[in-house]
C-alpha cells in the first residue's frame, strides 16, 4: 500500500520535501543570519501552514478560525514560556546569532506530513477527512505547528526593538 501512495505522489511533492528539508537542516546549524531572510522562514511556514487549511478544506469560517486561535495561542505561549535566550541580535551589523536547533526540522517536517497525510486520506475517500471534528482537529494541529514559527518571529522582533 505505501508503494501505491508514494508511485501516486506527484513529483513536485517530493521536490517541496526536498527543499523543506534542507531549510529545516540548515536550522540545526549555528549561524548569523540578516533580519529580513530570518523573518522569510516563519513566514513561509505560516503560509504553508494555511495553505494546508485553503486547500484541504477552503477558506471556511471554521477551519479558519480553529487555525487562528491555535496559531495564537501557541505563539504566545511559545514566545513567553519557551524562547530561546540564546538568541541575539547585533543592531550595528543588523543581523541576529541564532544557535542551531532541531527544533525547526521537526516542526517543518510535522507541518509538511500533516498535509500529505489528509491528503492521501482525501485520495482514498476517508470518510473522516469530512467530519467537523477532524476538520478543527487538523486546523488546530496546522495553527499549532505555526504558532512555533510565529513565536520565533516575535522573538526576533522583540530583540531588534530592545537594540
Amino acid at each position: 500500500m505505501i508503494g501505491q501512495i508514494l508511485a501516486h505522489t506527484p513529483a513536485w511533492v517530493f521536490a517541496l520535501f526536498l527543499v523543506l528539508l534542507v531549510f529545516g537542516l540548515m536550522q540545526t546549524r549555528t549561524r548569523t543570519v540578516r533580519r529580513i531572510p530570518a523573518l522569510l522562514l516563519p513566514a513561509g511556514m505560516i503560509a504553508l501552514s494555511l495553505a494546508g487549511i485553503q486547500s484541504s478544506f477552503g477558506l471556511a469560517p471554521a477551519p479558519l478560525a480553529s487555525w487562528a486561535v491555535a496559531l495564537a495561542i501557541a505563539a504566545m505561549v511559545g514566545h513567553a514560556v519557551f524562547r530561546d535566550r540564546r538568541v541575539s541580535y547585533d543592531a550595528a551589523a543588523k543581523t541576529y546569532f541564532v544557535p542551531g536547533s532541531w527544533v525547526p526540522l521537526a516542526v517543518i517536517m510535522a507541518i509538511f506530513f500533516a498535509k500529505y497525510v489528509y491528503a492521501v486520506m482525501n485520495a482514498l475517500n476517508a470518510a473522516v477527512v469530512s467530519t467537523p471534528l477532524f476538520v478543527l482537529g487538523l486546523s488546530a494541529v496546522y495553527g499549532v505547528l505555526s504558532g512555533y514559527f510565529a513565536a520565533r518571529a516575535l522573538n526576533l522582533i522583540g530583540l531588534t526593538q530592545e537594540a
